[in-house]
């Protein structure tokens, strides 16, 4: 599994777009297509709940890996980012993408 990060603060805040964080996702939204259509239309409540499902798989995910993580933020994400600037948008894509990368190793053959 990949991870993606956004900074905030000045820390850098893992983004995991797991299978909880899609379950949690399509729960609130009704489907993927339906969430990206919501965070296209630059949504403070869709960029929070996306933020913070991903940010939560994130960091479940540094625990069980034994990386570093800051401690969770003290208000909502949309808090601390300025809509005008598109990296919190570009930071969900991201971590959306690649979870999506795959890596294929090629046997040679004799």
């Amino acid at each position: 599994m990949r991870i993606s990060y956004i900074e905030l603060l000045g820390n850098k805040y893992p983004l995991c777009f797991s299978l909880s964080a899609t379950e949690k996702l399509t729960d609130e939204f009704g489907s993927l297509e339906k969430m990206q259509k919501a965070l296209s239309s630059n949504s403070i409540k869709a960029i929070n709940t996306i933020l913070d499902a991903l940010m939560e798989a994130g960091r479940k995910y540094c625990e069980v890996a034994h990386i570093d993580c800051p401690a969770p933020l003290p208000c909502r994400p949309a808090d601390l980012i300025d809509l005008s600037d598109p990296s919190a948008v570009s930071a969900i894509f991201s971590a959306m993408s690649s979870g999506n990368e795959r890596e294929v190793e090629v046997a040679e053959k004799n």
